[in-house]
């Protein structure tokens, strides 16, 4: 497709300089052109784990959006399970039950914070407490927490302007853990990776 610019003149003259409107102007992609399209972004990943130290994040308020679960953490895949009930029976002190939160960053990323429960006598240790003191502080303004070692815990950060609320996804949190533990569930004892931990072959 050619355009004829030969018609194009000047609309007015300031200044010494003549003002022309471009014959292109209509076709300028508006920067919400996926919402005329009618584009929807895919959620295609959910990442589950502490938010790294330069991450400003909010936890969602909801009930709905906390989800408790037992958790297989792998350490030397870096990967993470939910584990059912009856396979965290087996599997013992290699698992440990949580609440997943649902988050969200700055850029609009969903993830899952899994903040360890309490043990059976209500206690936790003082990571795990600031953690959960920091998840209930994110649903309300935007934070990012840092690792001190020195006292054992995560300091908290808040952020200096005052930024817009976040646009949290339409998805549920079935839907959230769907993507988070896509092939990652174990549920019966023939999973491979249940073999594995269990030193079978």
């Amino acid at each position: 497709m050619t355009y004829d610019l030969s018609h194009t003149q000047a609309a007015s003259t300031q200044g010494g300089h003549d003002q022309h409107k471009s014959p292109f102007s209509s076709l300028r992609l508006a920067q919400n052109f996926g919402e005329s399209l009618g584009v929807k972004k895919v959620l295609s990943t959910v990442q589950v784990g502490k938010p790294g130290k330069d991450r400003f994040f909010r936890a969602h308020k909801s009930p709905d959006m906390v989800f408790p679960a037992m958790l297989l953490e792998n350490k030397a895949t870096s990967e993470v399970y939910l584990v059912s009930a009856p396979i965290a029976g087996i599997l013992g002190n290699l698992v440990r039950p949580v609440e997943l939160n649902a988050a969200i960053d700055r850029q609009g990323n969903p993830f899952l914070i899994p903040v360890p429960l309490p043990d059976q006598n209500g206690n936790r240790n003082h990571w795990h407490q600031s953690l959960a003191e920091a998840v209930i502080r994110s649903q309300d303004t935007w934070i990012r927490i840092t690792a001190n070692k020195a006292v054992g815990g995560y300091d908290i950060f808040e952020a200096s302007a005052k930024l817009p609320e976040p646009i949290w996804p339409t998805e549920s949190m079935d839907s959230l853990l769907d993507v988070a533990f896509r092939g990652r569930v174990l549920d019966v004892p023939n999973h491979p990776v249940v073999i594995d931990l269990l030193g079978g072959i």
